[in-house]
């Protein structure tokens, strides 16, 4: 599972800068596969155009908008799932940040 520092930096190179999934796959060295799964699923959960569509975007790409999940129901199984993804995230984030002691 690759860090939500490196999947923000892939989407604001293809989406913020106009990078190609080739160009963002090898400066991260990560499979062109990967980035064009990382982009569609960011298209589908924001509702975002595809790039050829609408160009650009003006803003860059937050970390926040990559865990919003749409769920009305906060009691739900898809609530608690969501909520233990996040943090996971987190705490996998807090042991790459502290060089993995």
């Amino acid at each position: 599972m690759r860090s939500i520092d490196e999947r923000e930096k892939a989407l604001n190179m293809y989406f913020h800068e106009g990078k190609s999934y080739g160009f963002v796959a090898n400066e991260l060295k990560v499979s062109k596969d990967t980035i064009k799964s990382w982009c569609r699923r960011y298209r589908v959960k924001n509702k975002v155009a595809t790039r050829e569509n609408i160009g650009l975007r003006k803003d860059p790409v937050c970390r926040e908008k990559l865990h919003e999940r749409q769920i009305k129901d906060e009691t739900s199984p898809e609530a608690r799932i969501a909520k233990l993804e996040m943090e996971v995230d987190l705490l996998r984030n807090f042991l790459i940040l502290r060089g993995g002691e």
